[in-house]
């Protein structure tokens, strides 16, 4: 009889401390965001880099959070087509952050700029993030400093 209790208590024991770890299984979830910024000159990511930008942002899991990032170009191409590199940053209010990687490319005659994004982590909720998708950005290059832009955003994110 103790037997038989003992092994139905170690049963429910197993049950019970391994359950939250069942429930707290990281899921792939869609991660949607859009948002503006301002670049101190865009062009500076190929002259003298990296360009440097600052805004806002309203993406999914984050809620309306603040954004930085930097940005590396290359050699235009003679369509004006210069490919690019760079890191994000989201900061949402309780402060966890949500960090990237991107690529793509910028048109320098129109501001067009398109790509892929990479998930590499965060703080808060977000440590240990993963996930990426693509991005479509316009940045007015008529001006040649506080040059605003828009962004968006569509991917997936592990958390």
């Amino acid at each position: 009889m103790l037997h038989r209790i003992s092994i139905g208590l170690l049963a429910v024991c197993l049950t019970v401390f391994t359950l939250p770890g069942v429930v707290a299984a990281k899921n792939s979830r869609p991660f949607k965001a859009q948002g503006q910024a301002v670049w101190d000159n865009v062009f500076k990511g190929l002259f003298n880099p990296p360009a440097n930008f600052t805004g806002t942002i309203e993406a999914t899991h984050l809620g309306r959070s603040t954004q930085q990032g930097t940005l590396f170009l290359g050699p235009p191409n003679a369509n004006h087509i210069a490919p690019g590199q760079g890191a994000v940053m989201f900061t949402a209010a309780n402060g966890d952050t949500l960090t990237f990687d991107y690529e793509g490319q910028l048109n320098a005659g129109t501001g067009e700029g398109s790509g892929r994004f990479t998930i590499t982590g965060g703080t808060g909720r977000f440590a240990g993030a993963t996930g990426g998708g693509t991005f479509q950005a316009l940045i007015d290059v008529s001006r040649t400093t506080n040059q605003p832009m828009v962004v968006a955003l569509d991917g997936r994110i592990t958390y």
